[in-house]
């Protein structure tokens, strides 16, 4: 694992308005977005008092599909954290593979500052169509289009998505989201220089730790001109879990007071959050993946397959673009 960038090497400094928090909707993956309204707003307390004002508070759904308040986002419940919260920007995400997402957005737009759409290359031409018709809807909506997965990309693929994006006056950011948490520091490098060659929106990037490079990552990104970093409480996510808080601002003495922000952040998730991360086994195994560029999340579906003999079979695969799991299978076969 290489060392950390310094943040002087940078060559700007990362602020506390770069940084966006999304525990409670990437986190929720951990609990099945089962939170309640206690630890919602013990969470939003909490990062308030870090400087942090712009949190993602979960999943825009229908309401047949909404599970809970954060896997759905009622009118009610973004009314009432938006009046709790008056200084916060809230952001929710919307999944434009969604049938109805008309449903899903209706009479929400007014409590939500940041609506962002996670994109496969398949689903970036509908997020394009959703973007025209709620930038119609509302004045003060910003959109972001979140490009997911994106180490299962070449950079040709990579710079033919963004080529379609970049021509959009409905899309404020452009985000590469590092699903798998697959990419080393040069990969990410070269993304995001893609990225800002092509894109004239805004930039983020959004890491997972699999292979323990979240932190790195993100300052990669940032110093390739990114203007929103995701990071989530402990790291909190799914399968090798995000970009900490507690050491993203410690790294960057962003600290809000003197004590250390890695201990406050522990001592918080301990008292007020019912997440855990995956045991050491399955951390281990989400590495051995995501050394490949494997997905984490076909982790169990793996194992079904091949139950002893795994990370053998891992081991012997080249590492390439894999887009799913079935082209995994067949070279595990041969």
């Amino acid at each position: 694992m290489q060392s950390l960038q310094s943040p002087q090497c940078l060559g700007r400094r990362i602020a506390v308005s770069n940084i966006l928090d999304v525990t409670l909707r990437d986190g929720g993956y951990l609990n099945r977005w089962q939170f309640s309204l206690e630890e919602t707003t013990s969470v939003l307390n909490f990062l308030r008092d870090q400087g942090l004002s712009q949190v993602e508070v979960g999943f825009l759904r229908t309401p047949d599909r909404s599970t809970s308040p954060v896997n759905g986002c009622p009118k009610e419940f973004l009314a009432e954290i938006k009046q709790l919260y008056p200084e916060m920007s809230l952001v929710c995400m919307l999944n434009p593979a969604e049938d109805n997402w008309q449903a899903a957005v209706a009479d929400k737009l007014d409590q939500i500052s940041l609506l962002r759409m996670p994109c496969t290359a398949d689903l970036v031409d509908k997020a394009l169509e959703i973007a025209n018709h709620l930038k119609k809807q509302s004045s003060h909506l910003k959109i972001s289009l979140n490009l997911i997965c994106v180490s299962s990309y070449s950079l040709a693929e990579i710079e033919c998505l963004l080529r379609t994006i970049a021509p959009s006056k409905n899309v404020d950011i452009v985000y590469l989201a590092d699903s798998r948490g697959a990419l080393y520091p040069h990969e990410v490098n070269a993304m995001m220089a893609l990225v800002r060659e092509i894109c004239p929106q805004s930039l983020g990037f959004h890491a997972h730790d699999t292979l323990g490079y979240a932190i790195e990552n993100s300052n990669q990104a940032f110093a390739q001109g990114c203007d929103w970093i995701d990071v989530t409480l402990n790291g909190f996510g799914l399968a090798g879990g995000n970009t900490p808080l507690g050491g993203y601002l410690a790294h960057h003495d962003l600290q809000s007071s003197g004590q250390s922000i890695q201990a406050e952040v522990t001592d918080f998730c301990q008292k007020h959050l019912p997440l855990r991360h995956p045991d050491a086994l399955t951390r281990q195994r989400y590495r051995l993946l995501a050394a490949k560029n494997l997905d984490p999340v076909w982790c169990d579906q793996l194992l079904e397959k091949y139950p002893d003999t795994l990370n053998k079979k891992v081991e012997k695969l080249p590492r390439q673009h894999y887009k799913n799991i079935d082209s995994v299978l067949d070279l595990m076969i041969r």
